[in-house]
């Protein structure tokens, strides 16, 4: 009787870690998962992705732990998430500049050695300067860089990166030629211009909006398709006769080879997210077009930006030189 009740005893106590253990083998994410931004904090993807990963928090019920590691245009952090493991519990984020990087280096992130899971938004690039420059419209701006070629700094995020895009093919279609000074990121080159060390910028709308509401900056013009509508008296640049329509992605990655299903887990996490009232004011507030698709449409919006970066190199002839 007594060999009974110690055998019953132990299997009551070890019954509960048998079914954790089972528990955490079976259900994903059931422990804290890294997430790996390219680029620094307080910069365009850091402010997006924080509010994102705190919602999937109380979705999925573990933590979601940002770590930024920026330089190199996005190379490095970029880096870092091709090599993590693909256990699922190392995740990333991307834009533009992942996809820029092989043209001005031989060691660059590949899209290819990605899992996409999930875009969350779009953004416009802008023209934008100093609240006491000499240029108050796009056109003044356009006409002093045509009298002075490579006499205006432009500030972007790093050699080959998104905003040095931008300005690339904004400056092609313009008919100019900047001076494009890099930065490991949005934020220092927004920094660059509010110090007065560059001229303009041509970084997305949600790193300089609060800088205009300021009125620490002005914004010249805006490259989206239509007037945004938190700022109706700027124009686009299509409407004043420059024949482009510029703007970022942002999305999450994750290393290639992470199983499908939990890819799958994330993705709809993901959706459910950026159809929050909450997560989409707050975005919009900050500048950003909430923007959800799948992975699937995702790969269409990476290779519609693929083909754009081969026609500003291979028609356009721009060479991007790593300092």
């Amino acid at each position: 009787m007594k060999k009974i009740l110690l055998v019953l005893c132990f299997v009551a106590l070890t019954f509960p870690l048998i079914a954790e253990g089972a528990q955490e083998e079976g259900v994903y994410p059931s422990k804290d998962v890294k997430v790996i931004i390219p680029w620094s904090v307080g910069g365009m993807t850091d402010v997006l992705t924080r509010p994102i990963t705190s919602w999937l928090e109380d979705d999925l019920g573990v933590n979601f732990i940002v770590e930024n590691k920026p330089g190199g245009g996005g190379v490095v952090g970029s880096l870092l998430i091709e090599n993590s493991p693909t256990d699922g519990y190392t995740i990333g984020t991307t834009s533009m500049s992942t996809i820029s990087a092989k043209y001005i280096s031989p060691v660059y992130p590949d899209i290819d050695n990605v899992e996409l899971i999930s875009q969350v938004i779009t953004i416009p690039a802008t023209v934008t300067v100093k609240a006491d420059s000499p240029w108050n419209t796009i056109e003044e701006y356009v006409a002093y860089a045509k009298a002075n070629p490579g006499k205006v700094k432009n500030s972007n995020s790093g050699n080959g990166a998104s905003a040095h895009i931008y300005a690339e093919i904004f400056a092609a279609e313009a008919g100019i030629e900047l001076n494009h000074i890099p930065y490991p990121g949005y934020a220092e080159g927004v920094t660059a211009l509010l110090g007065g060390h560059v001229d303009s910028t041509n970084i997305p709308l949600p790193d300089v909006a609060q800088h205009i509401e300021s009125g620490d900056l002005r914004l010249l013009a805006i490259a989206s398709a239509e007037r945004h509508p938190d700022y109706p008296d700027v124009p686009t640049l299509k409407e004043k006769g420059f024949d482009i329509v510029l703007g970022n992605y942002s999305g999450f990655v994750a290393p290639k080879g992470m199983d499908p299903e939990q890819i799958k887990i994330l993705d709809e996490a993901i959706g459910r997210c950026l159809a929050d009232p909450e997560i989409q004011s707050f975005l919009l507030g900050a500048g950003y077009q909430p923007l959800y698709s799948d992975r699937m449409e995702f790969a269409d919006v990476v290779n519609s930006a693929e083909a754009q970066l081969e026609y500003l190199v291979n028609d356009l002839g721009v060479e991007f030189v790593d300092d």
